[in-house]
Protein backbone atom coordinates (compact mmCIF):
# COMPACT_ATOMS: atom_id res chain seq x y z
CA UNK A 1 0.00 0.00 0.00
CA UNK A 2 1.41 3.37 -1.04
CA UNK A 3 0.59 6.94 -0.09
CA UNK A 4 -1.34 8.45 2.80
CA UNK A 5 -4.34 6.44 4.02
CA UNK A 6 -5.18 8.17 7.32
CA UNK A 7 -6.88 11.55 7.52
CA UNK A 8 -8.65 13.85 9.96
CA UNK A 9 -12.22 14.75 9.12
CA UNK A 10 -15.73 14.19 10.42
CA UNK A 11 -18.92 12.20 10.14
CA UNK A 12 -22.65 12.96 9.97
CA UNK A 13 -24.83 10.18 11.44
CA UNK A 14 -28.06 10.12 13.45
CA UNK A 15 -26.54 7.69 15.97
CA UNK A 16 -24.03 10.36 17.05
CA UNK A 17 -25.19 12.73 19.79
CA UNK A 18 -25.94 15.99 17.98
CA UNK A 19 -25.69 14.21 14.62
CA UNK A 20 -22.09 15.23 13.89
CA UNK A 21 -18.60 14.57 15.26
CA UNK A 22 -14.95 14.88 14.29
CA UNK A 23 -13.35 11.61 13.22
CA UNK A 24 -10.14 9.77 12.34
CA UNK A 25 -10.53 8.40 8.80
CA UNK A 26 -8.86 5.25 7.43
CA UNK A 27 -8.94 4.38 3.70
CA UNK A 28 -8.48 0.77 2.62
CA UNK A 29 -8.82 -1.26 -0.56
CA UNK A 30 -12.38 -2.27 0.35
CA UNK A 31 -13.80 0.96 1.73
CA UNK A 32 -13.53 3.89 4.14
CA UNK A 33 -13.85 3.80 7.92
CA UNK A 34 -14.38 6.71 10.35
CA UNK A 35 -13.77 6.44 14.08
CA UNK A 36 -15.74 9.32 15.63
CA UNK A 37 -14.51 11.29 18.63
CA UNK A 38 -17.32 9.54 20.54
CA UNK A 39 -15.66 6.18 19.91
CA UNK A 40 -18.31 5.03 17.40
CA UNK A 41 -17.14 3.42 14.16
CA UNK A 42 -18.75 3.87 10.74
CA UNK A 43 -17.82 2.05 7.52
CA UNK A 44 -18.75 2.59 3.86
CA UNK A 45 -17.78 0.00 1.26
CA UNK A 46 -16.67 1.40 -2.10
CA UNK A 47 -19.54 -0.37 -3.89
CA UNK A 48 -22.02 1.56 -1.67
CA UNK A 49 -20.15 4.89 -1.71
CA UNK A 50 -21.34 8.08 -3.37
CA UNK A 51 -19.10 11.14 -3.64
CA UNK A 52 -19.87 14.84 -3.61
CA UNK A 53 -17.79 17.97 -3.20
CA UNK A 54 -18.72 21.27 -1.57
CA UNK A 55 -18.72 22.52 1.99
CA UNK A 56 -18.11 26.04 3.19
CA UNK A 57 -14.75 26.25 1.41
CA UNK A 58 -15.82 24.31 -1.65
CA UNK A 59 -13.01 21.75 -1.14
CA UNK A 60 -14.72 19.33 1.26
CA UNK A 61 -15.28 15.81 -0.10
CA UNK A 62 -18.36 13.95 1.17
CA UNK A 63 -18.50 10.12 1.06
CA UNK A 64 -22.10 8.98 1.55
CA UNK A 65 -23.98 5.72 1.72
CA UNK A 66 -26.68 5.22 -0.90
CA UNK A 67 -29.42 5.92 1.69
CA UNK A 68 -27.52 9.08 2.81
CA UNK A 69 -27.77 8.04 6.44
CA UNK A 70 -23.98 8.06 6.93
CA UNK A 71 -21.67 10.75 5.56
CA UNK A 72 -17.90 10.79 6.08
CA UNK A 73 -16.18 14.00 5.04
CA UNK A 74 -12.65 15.40 4.78
CA UNK A 75 -11.14 18.63 3.51
CA UNK A 76 -7.51 17.47 3.18
CA UNK A 77 -6.20 18.22 -0.33
CA UNK A 78 -4.64 14.74 -0.51
CA UNK A 79 -7.91 13.00 0.31
CA UNK A 80 -9.25 12.69 -3.30
CA UNK A 81 -5.94 11.23 -4.45
CA UNK A 82 -6.05 8.64 -1.69
CA UNK A 83 -9.60 7.71 -2.67
CA UNK A 84 -8.54 7.28 -6.29
CA UNK A 85 -5.57 5.10 -5.33
CA UNK A 86 -7.62 2.72 -3.16
CA UNK A 87 -11.07 2.78 -4.80
CA UNK A 88 -9.84 2.60 -8.36
CA UNK A 89 -12.43 2.10 -11.09
CA UNK A 90 -15.38 1.87 -8.66
CA UNK A 91 -15.37 5.64 -8.11
CA UNK A 92 -13.72 6.73 -11.35
CA UNK A 93 -16.60 8.82 -12.76
CA UNK A 94 -17.27 10.61 -9.48
CA UNK A 95 -13.56 11.26 -8.96
CA UNK A 96 -13.35 12.72 -12.46
CA UNK A 97 -16.02 15.25 -11.47
CA UNK A 98 -14.11 16.16 -8.32
CA UNK A 99 -10.88 16.62 -10.30
CA UNK A 100 -12.73 18.94 -12.65
CA UNK A 101 -13.90 21.02 -9.69
CA UNK A 102 -10.31 21.15 -8.41
CA UNK A 103 -9.09 22.49 -11.76
CA UNK A 104 -11.80 25.14 -11.65
CA UNK A 105 -10.72 26.03 -8.12
CA UNK A 106 -7.13 26.63 -9.24
CA UNK A 107 -8.35 28.78 -12.14
CA UNK A 108 -10.15 31.01 -9.66
CA UNK A 109 -7.14 31.41 -7.37
CA UNK A 110 -6.34 34.94 -8.46
CA UNK A 111 -9.93 36.00 -7.95
CA UNK A 112 -9.95 34.53 -4.45
CA UNK A 113 -6.70 36.33 -3.61
CA UNK A 114 -8.24 39.69 -4.52
CA UNK A 115 -11.48 38.82 -2.80
CA UNK A 116 -9.66 37.80 0.40
CA UNK A 117 -8.04 41.22 0.58
CA UNK A 118 -11.41 42.91 0.10
CA UNK A 119 -12.97 40.62 2.69
CA UNK A 120 -10.32 41.54 5.25
CA UNK A 121 -11.07 45.23 4.70
CA UNK A 122 -14.77 44.54 5.17
CA UNK A 123 -14.09 42.68 8.38
CA UNK A 124 -12.01 45.52 9.76
CA UNK A 125 -14.58 48.16 8.82
CA UNK A 126 -17.88 46.47 9.38
CA UNK A 127 -17.05 43.60 11.70
CA UNK A 128 -18.74 40.26 11.88
CA UNK A 129 -22.34 41.48 12.07
CA UNK A 130 -21.84 43.99 9.32
CA UNK A 131 -20.71 41.21 7.00
CA UNK A 132 -23.71 39.07 7.86
CA UNK A 133 -25.98 42.03 7.12
CA UNK A 134 -24.39 42.40 3.68
CA UNK A 135 -24.82 38.69 3.04
CA UNK A 136 -28.49 38.98 3.97
CA UNK A 137 -28.90 41.85 1.51
CA UNK A 138 -27.17 39.84 -1.24
CA UNK A 139 -29.76 37.06 -0.98
CA UNK A 140 -32.05 38.98 -3.34
CA UNK A 141 -29.52 38.29 -6.12
CA UNK A 142 -29.41 34.52 -5.48
CA UNK A 143 -31.65 32.53 -7.89
CA UNK A 144 -34.86 31.03 -6.48
CA UNK A 145 -33.52 27.68 -7.69
CA UNK A 146 -31.19 27.67 -4.67
CA UNK A 147 -34.16 27.83 -2.28
CA UNK A 148 -35.79 25.03 -4.29
CA UNK A 149 -32.70 22.83 -4.03
CA UNK A 150 -32.58 23.25 -0.26
CA UNK A 151 -36.32 22.65 0.09
CA UNK A 152 -36.38 19.57 -2.15
CA UNK A 153 -33.38 17.93 -0.47
CA UNK A 154 -34.57 18.84 3.01
CA UNK A 155 -38.02 17.38 2.35
CA UNK A 156 -36.50 13.92 1.97
CA UNK A 157 -35.34 14.16 5.59
CA UNK A 158 -38.18 16.08 7.24
CA UNK A 159 -41.17 14.54 5.43
CA UNK A 160 -43.96 13.68 7.92
CA UNK A 161 -44.41 10.10 9.11
CA UNK A 162 -48.12 10.02 8.23
CA UNK A 163 -49.56 8.86 4.89
CA UNK A 164 -49.91 11.39 2.09
CA UNK A 165 -53.56 12.22 1.37
CA UNK A 166 -54.73 11.82 -2.23
CA UNK A 167 -58.49 12.43 -1.75
CA UNK A 168 -59.22 15.07 -4.45
CA UNK A 169 -61.89 16.81 -2.33
CA UNK A 170 -59.33 17.49 0.41
CA UNK A 171 -56.29 18.14 -1.77
CA UNK A 172 -58.14 20.36 -4.26
CA UNK A 173 -59.58 22.43 -1.40
CA UNK A 174 -56.09 23.21 -0.10
CA UNK A 175 -54.76 23.79 -3.61
CA UNK A 176 -57.54 26.32 -4.30
CA UNK A 177 -56.46 28.30 -1.22
CA UNK A 178 -52.87 28.45 -2.47
CA UNK A 179 -54.04 29.34 -5.99
CA UNK A 180 -56.05 32.26 -4.58
CA UNK A 181 -53.02 33.59 -2.68
CA UNK A 182 -50.22 32.90 -5.18
CA UNK A 183 -50.98 35.77 -7.64
CA UNK A 184 -50.41 38.22 -4.79
CA UNK A 185 -46.96 36.88 -3.87
CA UNK A 186 -44.05 39.33 -3.97
CA UNK A 187 -42.02 36.63 -5.80
CA UNK A 188 -44.08 35.88 -8.89
CA UNK A 189 -41.55 33.29 -10.08
CA UNK A 190 -41.87 31.14 -6.95
CA UNK A 191 -43.88 27.95 -7.45
CA UNK A 192 -45.84 26.32 -4.62
CA UNK A 193 -46.14 22.54 -4.44
CA UNK A 194 -48.89 21.41 -2.02
CA UNK A 195 -48.94 18.07 -0.20
CA UNK A 196 -51.47 17.00 2.47
CA UNK A 197 -50.50 14.44 5.13
CA UNK A 198 -52.71 12.48 7.52
CA UNK A 199 -51.72 13.66 11.00
CA UNK A 200 -53.50 14.92 14.12
CA UNK A 201 -51.07 17.85 14.37
CA UNK A 202 -52.78 21.24 13.98
CA UNK A 203 -50.07 22.45 11.67
CA UNK A 204 -48.68 23.37 8.25
CA UNK A 205 -45.26 24.41 6.99
CA UNK A 206 -43.62 25.68 3.83
CA UNK A 207 -40.03 24.70 3.02
CA UNK A 208 -37.63 27.03 1.17
CA UNK A 209 -38.60 27.19 -2.48
CA UNK A 210 -42.34 26.77 -1.85
CA UNK A 211 -42.93 23.10 -0.96
CA UNK A 212 -46.03 23.23 1.30
CA UNK A 213 -47.10 20.50 3.73
CA UNK A 214 -50.52 20.65 5.39
CA UNK A 215 -51.62 18.28 8.17
CA UNK A 216 -55.22 17.06 8.28
CA UNK A 217 -55.32 18.06 11.96
CA UNK A 218 -55.22 21.72 10.86
CA UNK A 219 -58.06 21.18 8.38
CA UNK A 220 -60.17 19.45 11.03
CA UNK A 221 -59.55 22.20 13.58
CA UNK A 222 -60.32 25.16 11.33
CA UNK A 223 -63.90 26.47 11.34
CA UNK A 224 -63.66 27.76 7.77
CA UNK A 225 -61.40 27.47 4.71
CA UNK A 226 -60.47 31.13 5.20
CA UNK A 227 -58.82 30.24 8.52
CA UNK A 228 -56.67 27.63 6.79
CA UNK A 229 -55.84 30.09 4.01
CA UNK A 230 -54.68 32.48 6.71
CA UNK A 231 -52.27 29.91 8.14
CA UNK A 232 -51.03 29.09 4.65
CA UNK A 233 -50.43 32.77 3.88
CA UNK A 234 -48.08 32.95 6.88
CA UNK A 235 -46.15 29.83 5.87
CA UNK A 236 -45.97 30.91 2.21
CA UNK A 237 -44.62 34.27 3.41
CA UNK A 238 -41.60 32.51 4.98
CA UNK A 239 -40.70 31.14 1.55
CA UNK A 240 -41.48 34.42 -0.23
CA UNK A 241 -39.29 36.39 2.18
CA UNK A 242 -36.61 33.68 1.81
CA UNK A 243 -36.29 33.28 5.55
CA UNK A 244 -34.87 29.78 5.10
CA UNK A 245 -31.90 31.06 3.10
CA UNK A 246 -31.36 33.87 5.58
CA UNK A 247 -31.54 31.43 8.47
CA UNK A 248 -28.92 29.20 6.84
CA UNK A 249 -26.62 32.21 6.52
CA UNK A 250 -26.96 33.04 10.20
CA UNK A 251 -26.58 29.42 11.32
CA UNK A 252 -23.52 28.53 9.24
CA UNK A 253 -21.70 31.77 9.88
CA UNK A 254 -19.19 34.00 8.26
CA UNK A 255 -17.72 31.69 5.59
CA UNK A 256 -21.16 31.13 4.10
CA UNK A 257 -21.68 34.88 4.20
CA UNK A 258 -18.65 35.22 1.90
CA UNK A 259 -20.13 32.63 -0.44
CA UNK A 260 -23.48 34.38 -0.63
CA UNK A 261 -21.87 37.73 -1.35
CA UNK A 262 -20.09 36.37 -4.45
CA UNK A 263 -22.91 34.05 -5.53
CA UNK A 264 -21.10 30.74 -4.80
CA UNK A 265 -23.96 28.61 -3.44
CA UNK A 266 -22.78 25.02 -4.06
CA UNK A 267 -21.29 24.63 -0.60
CA UNK A 268 -24.22 26.46 0.97
CA UNK A 269 -26.74 23.93 -0.34
CA UNK A 270 -24.65 20.93 0.69
CA UNK A 271 -24.04 22.11 4.25
CA UNK A 272 -27.58 23.43 4.71
CA UNK A 273 -29.03 20.03 3.92
CA UNK A 274 -26.50 18.13 6.05
CA UNK A 275 -27.06 20.42 9.03
CA UNK A 276 -30.82 20.45 8.53
CA UNK A 277 -30.98 16.63 8.65
CA UNK A 278 -29.36 16.67 12.07
CA UNK A 279 -31.47 19.52 13.53
CA UNK A 280 -28.42 21.79 13.67
CA UNK A 281 -30.33 24.79 12.29
CA UNK A 282 -32.22 26.95 14.73
CA UNK A 283 -35.82 28.08 14.41
CA UNK A 284 -36.95 31.37 12.92
CA UNK A 285 -36.43 34.50 14.96
CA UNK A 286 -39.30 36.59 16.36
CA UNK A 287 -38.48 39.15 13.67
CA UNK A 288 -39.00 36.64 10.86
CA UNK A 289 -42.25 35.34 12.36
CA UNK A 290 -43.72 38.82 12.68
CA UNK A 291 -42.63 39.66 9.13
CA UNK A 292 -44.37 36.49 7.89
CA UNK A 293 -47.56 37.49 9.72
CA UNK A 294 -47.49 40.98 8.19
CA UNK A 295 -46.76 39.64 4.69
CA UNK A 296 -49.51 37.04 5.07
CA UNK A 297 -52.07 39.70 6.03
CA UNK A 298 -51.18 41.72 2.95
CA UNK A 299 -51.54 38.67 0.70
CA UNK A 300 -54.91 37.79 2.20
CA UNK A 301 -56.16 41.36 1.84
CA UNK A 302 -55.00 41.59 -1.77
CA UNK A 303 -56.61 38.22 -2.56
CA UNK A 304 -59.93 39.40 -1.16
CA UNK A 305 -59.77 37.09 1.87
CA UNK A 306 -60.54 38.54 5.30
CA UNK A 307 -57.35 38.45 7.45
CA UNK A 308 -59.55 38.49 10.56
CA UNK A 309 -60.27 34.82 9.83
CA UNK A 310 -56.63 34.11 10.72
CA UNK A 311 -56.92 36.24 13.86
CA UNK A 312 -60.05 34.29 14.76
CA UNK A 313 -58.19 31.02 14.38
CA UNK A 314 -55.54 32.11 16.86
CA UNK A 315 -58.19 33.47 19.20
CA UNK A 316 -59.80 30.03 19.19
CA UNK A 317 -56.49 28.34 20.04
CA UNK A 318 -55.72 30.97 22.66
CA UNK A 319 -59.08 30.46 24.36
CA UNK A 320 -58.47 26.71 24.40
CA UNK A 321 -55.08 27.29 26.02
CA UNK A 322 -53.24 25.51 23.23
CA UNK A 323 -50.05 26.67 21.57
CA UNK A 324 -49.36 26.35 17.87
CA UNK A 325 -46.98 23.38 17.50
CA UNK A 326 -43.64 24.02 15.82
CA UNK A 327 -43.70 23.07 12.14
CA UNK A 328 -40.16 21.86 11.62
CA UNK A 329 -37.47 22.71 14.18
CA UNK A 330 -35.28 24.61 11.71
CA UNK A 331 -38.20 26.43 10.09
CA UNK A 332 -40.67 27.73 12.63
CA UNK A 333 -41.19 28.76 16.24
CA UNK A 334 -44.25 30.98 16.38
CA UNK A 335 -44.77 33.92 18.74
CA UNK A 336 -47.55 33.72 21.31
CA UNK A 337 -51.12 33.87 20.03
CA UNK A 338 -51.87 37.30 21.54
CA UNK A 339 -48.87 38.88 19.81
CA UNK A 340 -49.91 37.39 16.48
CA UNK A 341 -53.51 38.56 16.90
CA UNK A 342 -52.34 42.09 17.66
CA UNK A 343 -49.97 42.05 14.68
CA UNK A 344 -52.72 40.93 12.31
CA UNK A 345 -55.18 43.58 13.50
CA UNK A 346 -52.57 46.35 13.45
CA UNK A 347 -51.46 45.57 9.90
CA UNK A 348 -55.05 45.29 8.69
CA UNK A 349 -55.76 48.78 10.08
CA UNK A 350 -53.01 50.14 7.79
CA UNK A 351 -54.55 48.66 4.63
CA UNK A 352 -57.21 50.22 2.44
CA UNK A 353 -60.78 49.10 2.04
CA UNK A 354 -61.34 45.78 0.34
CA UNK A 355 -64.37 43.74 -0.64
CA UNK A 356 -63.77 40.31 0.81
CA UNK A 357 -65.02 37.25 -1.07
CA UNK A 358 -65.18 33.84 0.63
CA UNK A 359 -63.47 30.84 -0.90
CA UNK A 360 -65.77 28.70 -3.05
CA UNK A 361 -65.17 25.56 -1.00
CA UNK A 362 -67.83 23.29 0.50
CA UNK A 363 -66.21 23.08 3.94
CA UNK A 364 -68.82 20.64 5.27
CA UNK A 365 -67.99 18.27 2.41
CA UNK A 366 -64.25 18.60 3.16
CA UNK A 367 -64.93 17.77 6.81
CA UNK A 368 -66.98 14.74 5.77
CA UNK A 369 -64.08 13.42 3.70
CA UNK A 370 -61.67 14.10 6.55
CA UNK A 371 -63.89 12.04 8.85
CA UNK A 372 -63.96 9.23 6.30
CA UNK A 373 -60.17 9.42 6.01
CA UNK A 374 -59.86 9.04 9.80
CA UNK A 375 -62.28 6.12 9.82
CA UNK A 376 -60.33 4.39 7.05
CA UNK A 377 -57.16 4.67 9.10
CA UNK A 378 -58.85 3.08 12.11
CA UNK A 379 -60.40 0.26 10.04
CA UNK A 380 -57.15 -0.82 8.43
CA UNK A 381 -56.46 -4.53 9.08
CA UNK A 382 -53.67 -5.38 11.47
Amino acid sequence: MFGQTQFEGGVFQEAIPGGRASAAIEISASGIEAVASTGQKFYIAWRDCQLDMGGATGRMVFCRTADRKTTIFCEDRKFPGALELEAGAELKDELDVIRGKRRSERAQFRFWLVFSLVACVLLLIGGYYGLLAMAKASIVAIPISVDEQIGDLAFDSVAPDGDQVTDPVIVNAVQSMVDRLKPHSELKEMKFDVKVFHSADVNAFCLPGGKIVVFTGLLKKAKSPEQVAGVLSHEMAHAIKRHGLQQVTQSLGIVVAFELMIGDVGGLVALAVELGKNAALTSYSREYEIEADVTGVRMLHAAGLDPLALAGFFEMLRDEGKDVPAAIAWLSTHPQHEIRIQTIRAELANLGKQEYRPLEIDWDEVQKHLDQLGAAKVDLPL
